[in-house]
This record gives structure tokens, sequence and C-alpha cells, in this order.
């Protein structure tokens, strides 16, 4: 059974290279780390468990609860030939949290599959669902998908304002990102794009945008959404959930949602071709769009959009403004001072200081507690001249020169590694 880190021995420091120095996270950051006391209920409960029905029932509340309680994006589910592996995603990274019995396995998925909606008796196909706690509200969006030895499950936390982070001023975003954002915001027509990898923050950047306009507005734009799921409700907001089933899909929802006389569009995502040129032509033609997309940065973004088959004189007129994006972790207060010479020698830049993760209680160990969000912005879409206002690794630098993370957790969020 994994261990989860409660009461871990940490190594001995004076072999690190680090010196205990105390960093204070941002008050801001909202996290809620689970006390090291619930965490030790959980691995005693797991302990406890057997292969009856009941045991299903009150793992699934126990788990809601215990994620209710931490800031964990997913939680996965993952059987294997001798148990259920159980993980979550603290800080973009995946930790383990323990296993079930395998008996009680394909009851547990069942549970949640009850609690979603979904057909509990097909296992053979992939599912997705939406369930509420319904002692503390919370809701999670469910998915299902069949493996090798039985239905692996995740569930992902909906709602970005229970964080805290729904309005643009509080994402932690640089004073001269954040006004061209806002500016760019303003505008009647074009698209702005939020792009990033997998778990980079897109979505809470998109819905805080959405918010901005609204208060901007004061009501006094029609402002639609067309999103797959629906993961916020957002007042002010006219949304729509697509649904591929019934023949709702993001490109012809698109198409009829522009006759609807829409001053402001948010969509979840452009991830197709029929989508992409949709949404660009709404730029073109009276409505301001904001949208995620898939790509590293915002030259990749561009050019991403060109391999699609999207003409560069339409992406050039259309993108009002590129946000790209990265989360980092933040160092715990734990952190312990390290050597510039030796520590950030991979980033290939040069830093006065620099700082590394230790571990302890109120981090369970992993060093980190919360995460920061680093953008870099542009409106050039010339692959040739584009320039962005503090590009990443700059703020990437000043992060770690100002000790909120380490330069193995950049190297982690970037992949930059200088051979």
């Amino acid at each position: 059974m994994y261990r989860i880190p409660v009461g871990k021995k940490f190594p001995n420091l004076g072999r690190s290279g680090y010196h205990e120095q105390s960093f204070h996270p941002k008050d801001d950051m909202h996290d809620t780390r689970t006390s090291t006391n619930t965490l030790a209920e959980w691995e005693a409960f797991l302990a406890t468990l057997d292969g009856g029905t009941n045991s299903a029932v009150e793992f699934v509340d126990r788990l809601l609860a215990l994620v209710d309680q931490a800031p964990a994006s997913d939680v996965h589910l993952d059987p294997t030939e001798t148990a259920l592996e159980l993980r979550w995603r603290l800080d973009g990274v995946l930790q383990p949290l323990g296993a079930a019995p395998r008996a009680i396995a394909a009851n547990i998925v069942g549970r949640l599959k009850v609690l979603a909606g979904l057909l509990t008796y097909e296992t053979a196909l992939p599912q997705e669902g939406r369930l509420v706690n319904e002692t503390s509200g919370s809701e999670f969006r469910v998915s299902t998908f069949p493996t090798l030895f039985g239905e692996r499950a995740v569930l992902r936390a909906l709602g970005a304002s229970a964080s805290g982070l729904d309005s643009l001023d509080k994402l932690g975003l640089d004073a001269q990102v954040l006004a061209q954002f806002q500016t760019a915001l303003a505008g009647n027509t074009g698209a702005i794009l939020v792009v990033g990898p997998a778990g980079s923050g897109k979505t809470t950047t998109a819905y805080a945008a959405v918010r901005e306009v609204v208060r901007q507005s004061h009501g006094g734009r029609a402002i639609h959404s067309l999103e797959d799921p629906v993961e916020v409700v957002v007042p002010g907001v006219a949304q729509s959930q697509v649904n591929e089933a019934s023949g709702f899909t993001m490109a012809t929802a698109l198409k009829s949602l522009v006759r609807q006389d829409p001053e402001v569009l948010m969509l979840g995502e452009m991830r197709d071709r029929a989508t992409a040129e949709t949404t660009l032509q709404a730029a073109l033609t009276g409505s301001l769009v904001i949208t995620t997309f898939h790509a590293g940065n915002a030259a990749e973004a561009v050019q991403r959009l060109v391999d699609m088959g999207i003409p560069s004189y339409a992406v050039g007129h259309s993108i009002r403004l590129i946000v790209a994006q990265r989360l980092v972790r933040r160092l715990c207060e734990c952190a312990l001072e390290g050597e510039p010479t030796r520590d950030a020698a991979p980033l290939g830049v040069d830093v006065k200081r620099c700082m590394g993760p230790a571990g302890c209680e109120r981090c369970t160990g992993t060093g980190y507690r919360g995460r920061a969000l680093l953008a870099e912005v542009t409106a050039t879409t010339d692959l040739r001249n584009q320039s962005t206002t503090i590009p990443f690794l700059s703020a990437a630098t000043s992060l770690v020169e100002a000790g909120a993370t380490s330069p193995s957790e950049v190297i982690r969020a970037f992949g930059w590694r200088r051979e």
C-alpha cells in the first residue's frame, strides 16, 4: 500500500547543500493544506477496509470529505491486479494517497457512478458526469474509463470561485500583464487566447477574464459561453454546455450562437479546425471572444493555428491578445537556502539567490505549498517579429531570486535545462 508522508523522516539537511531559512508564501494563495491528523485518520481508515459493500459507501464519503479539506484538483482511482491505487494532484503534481482492497474496487467506482448519475451497468465505455457533495456543496466532475483490471475513475474538483481566484487581480499577474489583459477585455472585437499545456490554469484564467468583462460592463453587454462542460456558474453570463451525443457540438453550436447577437463569447477550448475557423470569424465580425488553446507559448499558438489550416492573415487580423501561462509550485516556509552557482546552473541564468524544498508537516513532506502563476502576453502574431510582456524566463528568474520557488520546480514546469 502507498504510504502517505505523515511523520516523514526528512534527510540530513547538512548533506543537501541548503541552509534553513523561511519563506512565507503569499496570503492570497488560499492554500488550505489538509492537516497531518486528517491524513493519519485516512490512512488508519484504509487499513480497516474489508470487502463489504458498506465499506465502499463509507470510502466515497470519506474521500469526498478529505478532498474538500485539501487543495487537490484531481483524484485518480486506478485498479490494478491487487488493489485500487489512489493518488491526488496537489499543486499540479500527483501524490500517493494509499490503496483500497481489490475486492471493493468495482463497488467504489460504482458508488461514484451512482452519485454522478452515470449508468452503473455500463463498464465497457467511458462515461462522464457530475456529483455534488451534499455535506459541503462541493462539485466534482467524474470520469470513468475501462482498463485491463476494471474501470478507473478520476474526480476533478470544480468551482474556481471557491479558491478565491474569481477575478483577474487575484490571479497574481504581473502589473504590466494585468493592465494589458484588462485593456484587451474592454475591446469590442477580436479574440483573446489563453494558452498553455494541460493543467496550467487556463480555465481559471478564462473564467476570471469573463468575470472581469461582467464587472467592467455592469451588465451592459450580452455575454454568452459555450463550454464542455460548464465548470463554474458565472452570474451575468448565458452559459451553454456542449452535448456531443445529441449533435450539439462545439462547431455546430457556435454557428448558431453567433446569431444570438452576442457581444462577448467565452468558448471552452478551440480543439479543431472547424471550431477555430468559426471562433476567429466571430472575432472578426463584431464579438469579443475569450477562449483557451493548447500551446506552449504565444508563438506556438500562432503556428498551431496556421498548421490547422487557418490562413495567417485571418490569424493576424482576428487575434487581439495571446496570454500564455504556466503554474509553478511555491516553496513552503520550511524552504532552505541554496547555492545559486550550482542549483540554478541547469536554468542557464545567473541568479543572486535561490531556495530549495525541504519538507515538513505543513506541506505534507513535499516542500511546496500553493502555486504561482507565470504569464506572458503579446498582441503580435507575426512569428518573425514577436515580442512579449515579461517573458517566461524573466518572470521565472524573478521568482527564483525572490525565494518563491526553486530552480528545480521551474525546470519541471517548463522543461528548461541547459545541457
